[in-house]
């Protein structure tokens, strides 16, 4: 057990100053007026009191989608591995919770992958908040990067296949959803798998009609799908004139910040940020060469990101305008709202897990508070 003190707190619904911040294991236990230091002492004897030194503090952030690190993509090497060395380098960037994410790929490495992420959280690996199947069952010529040959329409027996296996895994997928029959989204939807349109050529009526069944995510907004136009809105369009929530990449490459300026003004609080990161890996079927601001394939096509979470932060409040706060909450309380996780993570209250960024104003990270341990970086 521990205090924390001297700093500003920002708890995602307010900031707090002058206030005490008390650790008890890995959870926030409560949070005094500075004031009340000598009830702190009578409450807890002995306790460290720790000064923060008038950094900021607020709730870790997450990403939904991030395909590796450490020179390894997930689809290229399978492994627990990967999945540890993607925290170890996410973390270093306030990132403490992500989603590994699969590109398109064969039935026999969407069930490898799923059965490597579940023995990562068996062994106690740190961090993966679940698996993001990306494909393959998407509109061919809204694949993007992800390999040509393995993008296929579903059957219901693959899906169920998939179903069983990802039972007891946090499981997230994207699918563009023209390309399936009622009774198969009817299965995802009846299933614990999290779905989100995405990669899709869907017209905002067969857009609307997935919202209305119940999809109600979009991965990677304006990314590999139909455009917003006047006499066809598209799924982008769909998605603006629906209750679902929408990642967006704010790297000023995947998406101008006018668009990502327009769509918060429209979206509110379901748009949210993902990184989309890739990692310098040309061992398998994906191959992403860093381009200095991003990643392309070998054909040179726009891949995934060069993103961390808190340089995307920071370009939504440079480059875009939404203030700090709201910032913060795109990152941390809205992905862990989209991920039904917000009963332990996103907000920093009494009860929840003691994952927190700790920050100076210039938005550099300067420690960490994970599961309850204090990191200095």
């Amino acid at each position: 057990m521990y205090a924390l003190k001297n700093c500003q707190i920002f708890t995602s619904e307010e900031i707090l100053n002058n206030k005490i911040l008390v650790i008890e294991a890995n959870k926030i236990a409560r949070i005094l007026d500075e004031e009340d230091i000598e009830d702190l002492d009578n409450l807890f004897p002995e306790i460290q009191l720790i000064d923060l030194k008038g950094f900021n503090i607020a709730p870790a952030l997450i990403d939904i989608q991030i395909y590796g690190g450490g020179g390894s993509l997930y689809n290229s090497k399978t492994t627990e591995e990967t999945i540890h060395n993607t925290y170890l380098e996410i973390r270093k960037s306030g990132t403490t919770h992500f989603q590994i994410t699969l590109s398109s790929t064969p039935l026999d490495k969407i069930l490898e992958s799923i059965a490597v992420a579940k023995s990562y959280l068996k062994n106690g690996g740190q961090g993966l908040a679940g698996l993001h199947l990306e494909g393959p069952f998407f509109s061919f010529p809204k694949r993007g990067a992800h390999v040509a040959e393995f993008i296929r329409k579903p059957t219901d027996e693959e899906l169920k296949t998939i179903i069983e296996a990802c039972v007891g895994l946090p499981t997230y997928m994207t699918i563009a959803p023209e390309e399936f029959t009622d009774t198969q989204l009817d299965l995802l939807l009846q299933s614990d798998i999290k779905i989100a349109a995405g990669h899709s050529s869907a017209t905002y009526q067969q857009a609307k009609y997935a919202f209305n069944k119940g999809i109600k995510r979009v991965t990677h907004l304006f990314n590999a799908m139909s455009a917003f136009q006047g006499r066809e809105p598209g799924l982008v369009g769909a998605t603006y004139d629906s209750d679902a929530w929408a990642s967006i990449i704010p790297d000023g490459i995947h998406v101008d910040f006018a668009s990502v300026k327009i769509s918060k003004k429209i979206m509110g609080k379901r748009l949210f940020i993902i990184t989309d990161a890739v990692t310098n890996d040309v061992s398998g079927d994906y191959k992403f060469i860093h381009a200095g601001t991003h990643y392309t394939d070998t054909k040179g096509t726009l891949s995934g990101s060069a993103l961390t979470m808190i340089q995307a932060v920071i370009n939504c409040v440079e480059k875009v305008n939404i203030p700090l706060q709201e910032a913060l909450r795109m990152a941390s309380t809205y992905p862990a709202e989209v991920l039904a996780l917000d009963h332990s993570l996103g907000h920093i209250k009494n009860g929840y897990q003691a994952n927190m960024i700790i920050f100076d104003d210039s938005l550099n990270i300067k420690g960490l508070v994970e599961n309850g341990c204090l990191e200095w970086f």
